[in-house]
């Protein structure tokens, strides 16, 4: 029987309002963290683990999300890159706020260590490419 993708709880956080409990998959997750991915590009395991083991941010003066920190297994993460590359947007972009773009891999960056360094090496990549998206979607002039 095949994995099935992790649930979990967290908090949406919107700049003067009290925050909203979420629950969903790690799918709906991802796609509701402000500012994830870098320039559109999913992370790799020790990566994304970076980012899950913070526990997020409630963003001050923008939106957020928080939740308790937490790893994936790597079979946990082929589950993950299974439904980002095979599920529709239009199925989760209801509870989750930034189910605009699909997103895309690089596995050129695997080998860099940390979330800064890899997310700086990926933007000046895909910035460009990811901006032009952005706009053509209407949320970028």
């Amino acid at each position: 029987m095949a994995m099935k993708l992790k649930e979990i709880s967290y908090e949406q956080h919107e700049y003067l309002h009290r925050p909203k409990v979420c629950k969903g998959t790690l799918l709906t997750l991802i796609y509701d963290i402000p500012y994830f991915p870098s320039c559109g590009v999913f992370p790799p395991l020790h990566i994304l683990n970076q980012v899950f083991s913070r526990g997020g941010s409630p963003g001050g003066m923008g939106p957020g999300a928080t939740w308790k920190p937490f790893t994936l297994s790597e079979e946990e993460y082929d589950v993950l890159v299974r439904e980002v590359k095979t599920t529709p947007l239009s199925e989760i972009k209801t509870p989750a706020r930034y189910a605009f773009l699909s997103l895309k891999f690089d596995p050129s960056f695997d080998h860099i260590e940390g979330l800064m360094e890899w997310s700086d090496a990926v933007c000046h990549k895909h910035r460009d490419e990811w901006h032009a998206e952005l706009r053509r979607a209407g949320f970028l002039k």
